[in-house]
């Protein structure tokens, strides 16, 4: 793309940009690409905290013995499945915030931040009601035995009790990252997971004078951690210390239409990050009935692979907020260079990722896993998803940018058709009708992640995010 459709300073630099001084042909690319890498960087921590954070309570939980890992396993995913539903009021709240930055109305972003918060809190509360009444028919869905059941039911009711914070939280770090600001998210995210670690091993092994609660220390340490996450994230808001502003007197109190704007791109993001969890949790039972060293294999080679879409996720994050900011200023050539050069970058990181994987499988599988005979498959599988690294970056970014446009239906629409009409269908047939081993699995994948890529660049190339009205 050429440099005539650059345009001037950051956008996300201040409250109010002077939507005139963003259409500058004169502004290099280069200049673009710094604010990508400046709102990306922070995103990628945070995703490799998340991360590291989650290993942790494996290993200790792990401790307690495989029915209390198991039951936190399960109860983990029950909950990080349900929690995006509503947590997608923070997608929608970065493309109408982001837009309203752009133009040069932060008061108009406050407004509408405000009465986001009250959709998402609410969506919180209805949350933590369902999973409390329905935990112990959940786990009896599970097929578990009684005690790890019981123990999973524990977890789960614990953990639902913050659901609104979550939620809330998740909505205002949205808010955050419109404004243009993605570090304060990161370093609050930082002190929690901390707190997390620190709680958790104090209550599952009764540590520093607290007593030993095992599964249920771990549920409360979490409910801690991410709890105070969001508090401390709204008082840095609240005190004006962020660039962020949120129209706190709305709180409580939306408007009917903007509210149902809200919830008409928040609702699709939601539906897309279950119908895609779903799919994948199909697949996983699939695989399941090749036995345990091909589960153990996936799981080793999934991880692995996480180092190379989490900085494709960093990049997604850039390109929403610079496109709906861009859009906001009536410029919608900085968001297509936006999304161009967040393409060009994300290709260079995961691409050069994949050439890993490709050259140096066993040393990356063998950091996870002692196994010969695990290291032998799951290296085979992830020479295989690096042909998929390449499409994951470019599929990844032009999702973010349509999200951030306001368009969420889209995405939804093409992630659910393919995981499920792909991924799911393919697997079962190299599983089931022909027999085939993991790899086969894996290529599936790389297949669906070329499917993804060929629906987003169709709905890109349309246009009509352009348009989209938020």
């Amino acid at each position: 793309m050429s440099e005539k459709h650059v345009s001037g300073p950051a956008l996300s630099s201040d409250f109010a940009p002077d939507p005139g001084d963003l259409v500058d042909p004169a502004r290099p690319a280069s200049a673009v690409r710094r604010e990508i890498v400046r709102l990306a960087w922070p995103a990628v921590v945070e995703m490799l905290l998340h991360m590291g954070i989650w290993m942790a309570d494996v290993v200790m939980v792990g401790r307690l013995g495989a029915s209390a890992l198991g039951a936190v396993g399960v109860a983990g995913q029950i909950y990080w499945t349900l929690v995006p539903l509503c947590g997608s009021v923070g997608v929608a709240l970065t493309a109408m915030v982001a837009r309203r930055v752009g133009a040069g109305h932060p008061d108009e972003a406050a407004e509408v931040a405000g009465q986001g918060l009250t959709l998402a809190v609410a969506g919180g509360l209805l949350l933590a009601a369902g999973l409390w009444a329905g935990a112990p028919a959940l786990f009896g869905l599970t097929g578990l035995d009684a005690g790890t059941a019981a123990l999973g039911v524990v977890y789960l009711r614990t953990v639902c009790l913050n659901a609104p914070l979550v939620v809330g939280g998740m909505a205002l770090a949205g808010v955050v990252r419109a404004f243009g600001d993605t570090r304060t998210p990161m370093l609050v995210t930082v002190f929690a997971n901390v707190l997390n670690v620190l709680a958790g091993y104090s209550l599952i092994f009764g540590k520093l004078g607290l007593p030993a609660l095992g599964v249920r220390g771990s549920a409360l340490a979490a409910v801690v951690a991410q709890s105070l996450g969001p508090l401390l994230l709204a008082g840095l808001v609240a005190s004006g210390r962020v660039r962020a502003r949120v129209a706190w007197r709305r709180f409580g109190h939306p408007e009917r239409r903007t509210a149902g704007r809200i919830l008409r791109l928040a609702l699709p993001a939601g539906l897309e990050s279950m119908s895609v969890e779903g799919a994948r949790m199909v697949g996983v039972l699939a695989i399941s009935s090749l036995g345990a060293l091909a589960v153990a294999a996936h799981e080793v080679t999934a991880v692995t692979e996480s180092l190379s879409f989490m900085p494709g996720y960093g990049f997604a994050v850039a390109a929403s907020i610079l496109v709906g900011q861009s859009l906001g200023a009536r410029d919608p050539g900085r968001a297509r260079l936006a999304m161009a050069e967040a393409c060009r970058l994300a290709l260079l990181v995961m691409g050069g990722m994949g050439a890993v994987f490709l050259v140096a499988p066993r040393a990356l599988v063998s950091v996870f896993s002692d196994d010969p005979a695990i290291i032998a498959l799951a290296s085979t599988c992830l020479r295989i998803t690096a042909l998929a690294q390449p499409l994951m970056a470019v599929e990844g970014v032009l999702g973010g940018a349509l999200r951030g446009a306001g368009d969420t239906r889209s995405p939804m629409l093409v992630r659910g058709l393919t995981s499920w009409g792909c991924r799911v269908v393919l697997t079962f047939v190299v599983v089931f009708a022909l027999g085939r081993s993991l790899p086969w699995v894996w290529g599936v994948m790389v297949l669906d992640w070329a499917a993804k890529l060929v629906g987003m660049a169709l709905v890109y190339r349309r246009g009509r995010w352009e348009g989209v009205r938020v």
